[in-house]
């Protein structure tokens, strides 16, 4: 397992990667519902909420506006995991440096190493939860827009005309109820992974305080060099009468 997340973490690029790809995927979707917006908004309101083939142009603009700001976190989260996990490397890297350190110096002079921080175990925590949190939302995120697309492909006189109680009303309801907790829910995810990051720096930070007082008490430890003694070849002659 330790073995599967130190190569996961490696690969830090891969996920910084993909998740600039996505950002920039959902600003160019944000791009075409922006036009879909404009020609939808400036037609009349009379002939745009009767209309059937404009209420189909409403309801993607209305889906989109579901799922698009989680497929955009996604993006963000899949960055700040790299960045996560790119900490992670600086921490392994450190610690190796450390062994080879106290494996090349005499065994009288050499001191622990000390097991990892809890810090370490936070970091994968947090980053592996608030990733969880992310996907989950973006999954329900579907689903609700799924649900608001049926909605609002009805006319606006149509779902003005619905009685309390119906089919239509009941799923405008849950569309509008999910858009108010899963605001929410995807800032969570983001602060699990930004808690993923600062424990990451708390490891680093612990890596490099105990290098800071273990070098001086090694070199403290290490015997002192031996002497050597003159060589009498090299002596200069005194000069002759």
């Amino acid at each position: 397992m330790e073995k599967m997340l130190q190569a996961m973490m490696k690969r830090y690029p891969l996920f910084i990667g993909m998740g600039v790809m996505i950002v920039m995927i959902a600003v160019i979707i944000g791009a075409v519902n922006t036009v879909s917006a404009a020609n939808y908004y400036a037609v009349d309101k009379a002939t745009r909420d009767a209309s059937v083939e404009l209420a189909q142009v409403r309801a993607g603009i209305e889906s989109t506006f579901v799922w698009l700001p989680y497929f955009q976190f996604l993006g963000v989260a899949m960055i700040l995991g790299g960045i996560t996990m790119a900490l992670g490397v600086i921490g392994l890297r450190l610690q190796d440096l450390g062994k080879k350190v106290m494996g090349s110096v005499p065994d009288n002079a050499r001191l622990p190493i000390p097991p990892k921080p809890v810090t370490v175990y936070l970091m994968r925590m947090f980053m592996m939860l608030g990733m969880l949190i992310i996907i989950i939302g973006f999954i329900i995120s579907l689903g609700v827009a799924g649900t608001a697309s049926a909605v609002f492909s009805n006319p606006v006189t149509v779902i003005d005309a619905a009685e309390t109680g119906s089919a239509l009303l009941t799923s405008l309801a849950s569309v509008h109820a999910a858009e108010a907790w899963l605001e929410a829910f995807k800032f969570v995810g983001i602060a699990f992974l930004f808690l993923g990051i600062v424990n990451g720096l708390a490891a680093i930070i612990f890596a490099l305080r105990y290098q800071q007082a273990a070098i001086p008490q090694v070199v403290e430890k290490l015997p002192a060099p031996p002497v050597s003694a003159p060589d009498p070849t090299s002596a200069v002659a005194p000069a002759g009468d």
